[in-house]
């Protein structure tokens, strides 16, 4: 990984619902309709992702990781801030990006062979000269796994880990620089997901490829991370390198989550779940977002947001237990 920051995240917050369309507008005033709900689903959220490194994003499901990812992959538009491209100062758009979803039959086109699949992009955009073509959809299926010789298959004729490395080849044939993953390997046997998340490691290393990475997957995140971004109902929680993330966890989230992996070393170890449910992006809570769950919230929590503030070299993390007094109180740390 190195220091060379590709993609700044600013202050991107992603609402969905609201006011609605023309239509949806014109039956709220006649009284035909109820006000559209507003979803929260991403709020202020602002990080630099570095060449080379994997960034996983991590949280439970509902937290915004994966509508994160679209922001970043230019699929969504935020309702506020930008993602920016550091190298151009243009927008996400301007960096080769590719995503790769979690289901890896559904995002393929049922009605074109691999060879379409794969080749289709790099034809459109002029990535690759016509009569290369086939040469280069080789070559993709080949680093990733699949035999060239399955070419005129369609998605059904594979199995999961099968369609899931042509995803890959598919995104990696318009040779970008970023590949964004939303819970790529989760839709997939055990066995499958080591072998892909290698497949992963050994693409970035022969491509130079950055990751962001998006997982529930403590395990799988621990193993490919570089960088680890804790998110809770939308917000940044934590963030900081990986190891040390999930060798002294500081927000009482992270360590919930953390605490909950299975481990050898910790055979006798009782799980005790995060209590209660995750409140609705609909109406979140007031200050800490996590406080109706946290054993350490006080009464600020409820009513003041806190800040993701530097808690030592390289992380971050908001909660107001990591201010002066608060420490001195709680003894966190």
């Amino acid at each position: 990984m190195g220091d060379e920051v590709i993609l700044s995240v600013r202050n991107v917050t992603k609402r969905f619902g609201g006011r609605g369309d023309l239509i949806a507008r014109g039956l709220n005033r006649l009284g035909l309709a109820a006000p559209r709900a507003v979803v929260h689903a991403v709020e202020d959220v602002s990080f630099d992702l570095h060449k080379g490194e994997v960034l996983g994003v991590v949280g439970e499901s509902g937290c915004g990781k994966s509508t994160l990812g679209r922001m970043v992959a230019g699929l969504l538009e935020p309702s506020e801030g930008e993602v920016v491209a550091k190298a151009s100062g243009a927008t996400s758009g301007a960096l080769p990006m590719q995503m790769i979803f979690q289901d890896p039959f559904s995002s393929l086109n049922p009605r074109k062979r691999v060879s379409e699949l794969i080749g289709e992009a790099p034809r459109v955009h002029g990535i690759v000269p016509r009569p290369d073509l086939d040469a280069h959809v080789a070559d993709m299926m080949e680093r990733c796994g699949v035999d060239k010789s399955y070419r005129d298959r369609f998605a059904h004729q594979f199995s999961g880990g099968q369609r899931q490395r042509i995803g890959i080849a598919r995104a990696l044939a318009v040779r970008p620089e970023i590949l964004v993953c939303d819970e790529a390997v989760s839709a997939l046997d055990v066995s499958i997901q080591a072998q892909i998340v290698n497949l992963f490691m050994d693409l970035r290393d022969e491509f130079g490829l950055t990751y962001v990475f998006i997982s529930h997957d403590l395990g799988v995140v621990e193993h490919i991370s570089d960088r680890i971004v804790v998110m809770y109902l939308g917000r940044i929680v934590e963030s900081g390198p990986a190891e040390e993330i999930f060798a002294s966890p500081q927000h009482p989230y992270t360590r919930a989550l953390i605490d909950g992996v299975p481990r050898l070393d910790r055979r006798r170890t009782v799980y005790a779940p995060i209590k209660g449910d995750i409140p609705s992006p609909i109406n979140p809570p007031k200050g800490c977002h996590f406080h109706p769950r946290c054993s350490l919230a006080h009464a600020r929590c409820s009513t003041e947001r806190p800040l993701l503030r530097d808690i030592a070299a390289g992380r971050q993390a908001a909660c107001h237990l990591f201010e002066t007094d608060a420490k001195k109180e709680f003894s966190i740390g």
